[in-house]
């Protein structure tokens, strides 16, 4: 496994933020953290509101985000953003290219400011960049959720993405108001409490505090898709290049890193992490295992991006 983290933070305002990168470790909007075992797609995310409690379908808002996980690394190798409007939304590490879909049309390249609107929300398209890290192309993307009610409309939420072309990228779902967190599912609807009962797998030497040596994992069936990536809306291109990948289980991955190897990605990590090295938290001792185990640098540094987006 490698790469960045997603982190589940709550700030002095009311915003609060959840995602998933690397192995992939997940962070829940209510602070849930654990490393997913299975590969395939997933609910990442979702959103479902009725803005009149009507129960009339021009008053409902549905965002659906979908991951897929795997590969050799194990790590996200696309999105799928689906909507109750028919628009649908992709970022695959295939090229790095945000696609948008509007009903029966034709797929076509997103460029910010693009609007998706529907009868009560919308979707838009805010920032894409192109940068370079540690002599790596990363593209990036922002996407904002809008709802439109009897009271007006506000913004609900915000997707931010980076991607590394022909590897993999990490996502950050951060949402505005806590009240809204009622209307969540999926991965980031997980509460701590979810993991009272799953499974601690220890892959760090013992020379790393019992706090990091711990990592909490779930298989996550309940949101897992059935369908193939092609038959729940996603491009026929991406879904080749998942299946270019060679399947691997997280739990097969040896420990092939060693005390100098873990030592020398500790320094590294807390190089890009230091307030998470000296709370030695949870994301210190992912970024420590997924440098580690194949990452290497480029996995710190965009953890860091990935938590100051």
């Amino acid at each position: 496994p490698s790469s960045g983290t997603t982190t589940s933070t709550t700030t002095t305002t009311t915003t609060t933020s959840g995602g998933a990168s690397g192995d992939p470790h997940i962070h829940s909007l209510y602070g849930a953290h654990y490393t997913l075992l299975r590969e395939g797609v997933f609910v990442a995310w979702e959103f479902k509101k009725d803005l009149e409690s009507s129960g009339k379908p021009e008053n409902a808002v549905h965002w659906q985000l979908l991951a897929r996980y795997g590969g050799k690394k194990f790590r996200t190798l696309g999105i799928l953003l689906l909507d109750n409007s028919g628009h649908k939304l992709e970022f695959s590490a295939h090229d790095c290219a945000l696609r948008a879909k509007e009903g029966d049309h034709p797929w076509y390249i997103a460029k910010p400011g693009l609007l998706l609107p529907g009868t009560a929300s919308s979707i838009g398209v805010q920032d894409s960049r192109k940068n370079t890290t540690l002599h790596r192309t990363l593209i990036d993307a922002r996407i904002s959720f809008n709802i439109t009610g009897s009271h007006g409309s506000r913004k609900v939420a915000s997707l931010y993405t980076h991607c590394i072309l022909g590897d993999h990228l990490n996502f950050k779902i951060t949402m505005l108001q806590k009240k809204d967190l009622v209307s969540v599912g999926g991965e980031m609807g997980v509460h701590p409490q979810a993991l009272e009962d799953t499974t601690h797998v220890s892959f760090l030497s013992h020379s790393a505090s019992s706090k990091l040596r711990a990592m909490r994992t779930r298989t996550d069936e309940e949101f897992q898709a059935k369908k193939p990536w092609v038959d729940l809306g996603g491009t026929a291109a991406s879904d080749r290049f998942f299946r270019t990948f060679n399947h691997i289980s997280f739990v097969q991955k040896p420990n092939d890193c060693g005390d100098e190897g873990e030592q020398e990605a500790r320094q590294i990590c807390a190089k890009h992490l230091p307030n998470e090295a000296s709370n030695q938290s949870e994301v210190f001792g992912d970024c420590i295992f997924d440098v580690c185990h194949g990452g290497g640098e480029l996995d710190a540094e965009l953890r860091a991006d990935l938590m100051a987006a």
